[in-house]
């Protein structure tokens, strides 16, 4: 033990060794943030919530669609008349209700554009929707893929169709 407590005399008594003479630490000074750093947030946030809506949006269409393609159609559906056929009587069968044949004037089927919940279709150069009115004499019942219900003057449903 006197060995230790010896060495510890020396030390202490030893003149103290060369240090290197360290500066004090000094506060680093205050920068203003130069205009990019202040617009780089935002900007990039503002980027990634448009590129999300466009993403998101883009996902729901091609769900919608894919939805559309693969369910069956389950309406209960009279015999289509083609709109550039020309007009025959169709002839309901027993478990159809009654369908008029397209009269003379009817108006022009031009195309239809179909999701479930807002369909709409050109007649005559016009874009109609279910209840709107389709020249003068006609009104909107159903737009279906490829197809449009009109009521006649005469209150009596007739189909429009496409060729597909």
């Amino acid at each position: 033990m006197s060995l230790i407590n010896d060495a510890l005399k020396q030390a202490r008594q030893a003149p103290p060794r060369n240090t290197p003479n360290v500066l004090p630490l000094r506060p680093a000074a205050h920068q203003e943030p130069g205009v990019v750093a202040v617009w780089l947030l935002p900007v990039t946030i503002l980027i990634l919530v448009i590129a999300a809506i466009f993403f998101g949006g883009w996902m729901m269409a091609h769900r919608n669609v894919r939805e559309i393609i693969t369910a069956p159609d389950t309406s209960p559906t009279p015999e289509i008349v083609k709109a550039a056929a020309p007009a025959e009587p169709v002839k309901p069968a027993a478990s159809e209700f009654p369908v008029s044949t397209i009269p003379e004037n009817a108006p022009v089927l031009q195309g239809i554009f179909y999701s479930p919940t807002a369909p709409s279709a050109i007649i005559d150069g016009k874009t109609v929707r279910p209840g709107d009115r389709a020249g003068q004499y006609y009104r909107v019942k159903e737009i279906t893929q490829f197809t449009v219900t009109l009521i006649g003057p005469d209150n009596k449903p007739f189909k429009i169709g496409l060729d597909h």
